[in-house]
């Protein structure tokens, strides 16, 4: 009878850890399997799309090579550091694969990771004499590891600074990785070996484009040649080999940034510009973004940028404005006794984004450096910088203004001729723009005014234009080697 109850007892405690052991995983009847590796060598395809907000969209197929076991692990290797592993998705045909669990494994193998993981711990040092190559191995516990600065007790004693030897651990932490990797618990309903193809979708930071545009002008900078590249720069901790590449130009919105992946050193760029065959992007709308797809696939490495071409047109129709801007908040006071102090002029390019004019596409944002042509003593043209700007996000149809600098031979002198307060908060003022010409060729100046308030001009020497709600546009012809005054007289409330 006792032995009964024994085997009973025996039983039910075989029975809850059984139960406790199934309960352990997340499906019952699960135990894990085995482990395999999935590696670029296994990747079909690779896209990019690159957004310039520092970010980009993965897309990569490969085939995952699958175990008989129902239950086993893989590991999705080759991602970039700063991969989103919240945002990663998979795209297969066969319903009975499915991805149970996922873990990014971010520790790589550094010393620094590998010594920090063994404080508190024993390790040895091998050391040698420098004077007779005899070889010594010592055992250590290494008490502190801070700033890169070791603290080991070997034999009772505390040892700072100890840098007689190398340092011999006996293992790997399992935790620690040689490369950024996505480790996946998957179940195979088919428990077949085999090898399936799957699409794998994410988000990496570190991943950012920006447009360079130069504007060649003619000697009489009545015209230009335009060309452009992309800069690609890839930070994210991982090199893209022949990658199709496509970039969005746009603001897309996203939620509140959470930093993913480990810190990398700052390192040098490269600069690859290499550009086979002259490679041209195809442009398409996308919702309220423009994309751009470059027309055969380019190598990004890591921790490099790689510029490659983009637009180019010719003989595009060049507009030269000449700007007087005065200054804010002067109508509400007396400037009488202020020296008159002559101002440069500024000096705009205009072109419009029209196809009439050789252009007509959707222009995203970026710098444009200025060059035009001038005569070389020896009578050969020779191209020089006369300015750069920055052009924003710029839609078929719209115009483009590019500030190069100021006006040498063109200067302006603002003067105020009368001003009285004829009621509360009420003023009105007569001024005086004196605009000077040494150039050989008739200019026209835009007199801008910025004016806060109500107002309301009285009386004008010249036509002018409600440019805004507190802005007046003058137009000013200025002859050859000579000047023109603008005088007007304005009345403001405030």
């Amino acid at each position: 009878m006792k032995q009964k109850v024994r085997i009973k007892f025996v039983f039910s405690w075989l029975l809850f850890f059984f139960i406790l052991l199934m309960g352990c995983y997340p499906e019952a009847g699960y135990s894990k399997g085995s482990t395999n590796q999935s590696t670029m060598e296994k990747r079909t395809s690779l896209n990019l799309t690159i957004y310039n907000q520092n970010y980009g969209l993965v897309r990569e197929e490969r085939t995952l090579s699958l175990s008989p076991d129902e239950r086993q692990e893989i590991l999705f290797m080759d991602v970039p550091a700063q991969i989103e592993p919240d945002t990663v998705f998979i795209e297969t045909e066969d319903r009975g694969i499915k991805i149970l669990e996922q873990k990014f494994e971010y520790d790589l193998i550094t010393q620094e990771n590998l010594l920090k993981q063994y404080v508190g711990k024993q390790l040895k040092i091998l050391e040698e004499n420098p004077k007779t190559g005899e070889k010594n191995m010592i055992e250590a516990e290494l008490v502190s590891f801070n700033n890169n600065q070791p603290i080991y007790r070997i034999k009772g004693e505390i040892y700072l600074g100890f840098t007689g030897g190398v340092v011999v651990l006996p293992q790997i932490p399992e935790h620690l990785v040689a490369r950024p990797t996505l480790r996946w618990l998957l179940k195979n309903a088919s428990k077949k070996a085999q090898e399936k193809p799957v699409a794998v979708s994410y988000l990496s930071r570190g991943l950012n484009w920006t447009a360079n545009y130069v504007l060649q002008l003619n000697q009489k900078g009545t015209s230009g040649n335009l060309f452009s590249w992309v800069a690609i720069e890839n930070q994210s901790g991982a090199t893209f080999p022949e990658a199709r590449i496509r970039l969005m130009a746009g603001e897309v919105q996203r939620a509140e940034e959470v930093q993913y992946g480990v810190r990398r050193m700052k390192m040098a760029k490269g600069l690859d510009t290499e550009a086979a065959g002259q490679p041209s992007f195809q442009e398409e709308s996308l919702a309220e973004y423009h994309l751009y797809t470059l027309d055969q696939p380019s190598t990004l490495k890591d921790q490099q940028t790689t510029q490659i071409s983009f637009i180019e047109a010719s003989q595009i129709p060049i507009q030269k404005e000449f700007v007087f801007l005065g200054e804010s908040g002067i109508y509400q006071r007396s400037q009488q006794g202020f020296p008159e102090v002559p101002k440069p002029v500024r000096v705009y390019l205009k072109l419009e984004n029209k196809k009439e004019q050789h252009l007509g596409l959707p222009l995203p944002q970026g710098a444009i450096k200025v060059y035009q042509s001038g005569q070389a003593s020896q009578g050969n043209s020779q191209a020089e910088f006369i300015g750069e700007d920055r052009i924003r996000h710029t839609p078929e149809g719209e115009t483009i203004r590019i500030q190069i600098g100021s006006a040498f031979d063109v200067v302006g002198v603002q003067k105020q001729m009368e001003w009285q307060k004829i009621g509360t908060q009420i003023y009105e003022s007569s001024w005086q723009v004196t605009l000077r010409n040494r150039k050989d060729e008739k200019v026209v100046v835009r007199v801008i005014e910025p004016v806060q308030g109500e107002w309301k001009i009285l009386s004008s020497s010249h036509p002018y234009e409600r440019m805004e709600a507190y802005k007046i546009g003058f137009t000013v012809p200025v002859p050859a080697r000579g000047e023109e005054t603008l005088t007007y007289r304005i009345r403001v409330e405030f």
